[in-house]
């Protein structure tokens, strides 16, 4: 009976010391550029950074790391598979899958270690989620997202849940350039068909305008992104899926205006901080217009700049990075707190059978 009570107690010992381990189940981007991906990289390195034993779980050894995209700055996290490494994960470790995982979530119905889900896509909650099921019912009662709005819609389906909002990082290395801009558009569009739509509506409507230039926001690393992006006049968004919308932040944060049709949920941060429509066919004479008046000289209006700066105030790094360890500090305690609980009745039990 003492050995139950020495197993529970080397568990809280390791927990309480930061001698855990938090594993992140990440899939695998090819060497594509993803805000989804460097959210989840974010996490870890700031976990690490704090003491404690963040790791990226991926499923083989075909896995394609990051830093083709994110460079070196990732290296120190370590990349463990589910397959080849025949990773265990104890009761006093942490696992965090994101949606698009839903459909293993019965595999790991039997880990007892604390699970958190993580949605960074709302629209993609249900895709892989058993009809019907909760997270509940595997095991997982807690879960991470990236806005309130979000969060209140998961409440509304999943009370049972406690919710937390940690909000992707806006890099430093988004800041104005102390250059002239150039006459370039950065385009932003998930949907490819509404990417090449918009830029020959755009060139038909105003064929004096063809040697304006519209600079494709993909197949890039993290740093050429952002020298890209504050070259340009203005940004074009384009993403009915959203969720949080990094894109236009980090327009915004380089000083670059945005032009954008509102996603079908709108992101805590919107607000008079660009040139926004719920018509999508209203982008293309928006956007007209703005680069015809910043032909003519025309400057931003400074209560729009105004505002795109305190958008970006919240989302600064160290903000982040603080929540991700207050965060990971309450679902730490809260498991400590169910060990605790635990142990005092196993003892309990062995005195009533003494």
């Amino acid at each position: 009976m003492s050995k139950d009570i020495e197993k529970i107690e080397s568990a809280y010992e390791i927990l309480e010391k930061n001698k855990h381990s938090v594993y992140f189940l990440t899939y695998d981007t090819k060497n594509n550029a993803r805000a989804a991906i460097k959210h989840i990289y974010d996490m870890a390195l700031t976990l690490r950074r704090y003491g404690v034993d963040a790791k990226i779980l991926v499923e083989d050894n075909t896995y394609t790391k990051v830093n083709g995209w994110l460079g070196k700055t990732y290296d120190e996290i370590p990349v463990v598979t589910i397959k080849g490494d025949k990773t265990e994960v104890e009761v006093y470790d942490m696992i965090v899958v994101p949606e698009q995982y839903s459909n293993i979530l019965e595999q790991l119905k039997s880990i007892k270690c604390i699970k958190v889900m993580l949605i960074q896509q709302k629209e993609y909650m249900f895709e892989t989620l058993p009809i019907g099921s909760r997270w509940s019912d595997f095991g997982f009662d807690k879960v991470i997202t990236t806005t309130e709005l979000s969060k209140q819609y998961i409440l509304k389906y999943f009370p049972e849940t406690l919710v937390y909002v940690i909000p992707p990082i806006i890099g430093d290395n988004f800041k104005p350039t102390t250059l002239p801009t150039k006459p370039l558009i950065a385009i932003s569009a998930r949907d490819r068909v509404q990417h090449r739509k918009v830029i020959s509506e755009f060139y038909l409507k105003y064929p004096q305008l063809r040697w304006i230039t519209f600079r494709d926001m993909v197949q890039m690393t993290y740093d050429e992104f952002s020298d890209n992006l504050k070259e340009c006049m203005v940004s074009l968004w384009i993403d009915d899926e959203s969720t949080f919308g990094t894109f236009p932040l980090e327009s915004m944060k380089c000083g670059v205006p945005v032009i954008g049709k509102i996603p079908f949920n709108e992101p805590d941060w919107l607000s008079e901080n660009g040139i926004w429509t719920y018509d999508g066919d209203k982008l293309v004479e928006l956007l007209g217009e703005f680069i015809l008046g910043w032909l003519e000289g025309l400057e931003m209006d400074k209560e729009v700049k105004s505002k795109m700066d305190e958008t970006i105030l919240p989302y600064e790094k160290s903000i982040t990075e603080n929540n991700i360890i207050t965060i990971f500090e309450s679902l730490k305690s809260g498991r400590l707190e169910s060990i605790k609980k635990a142990l005092e009745k196993r003892k309990l039990e062995i005195q009533e059978e003494v």
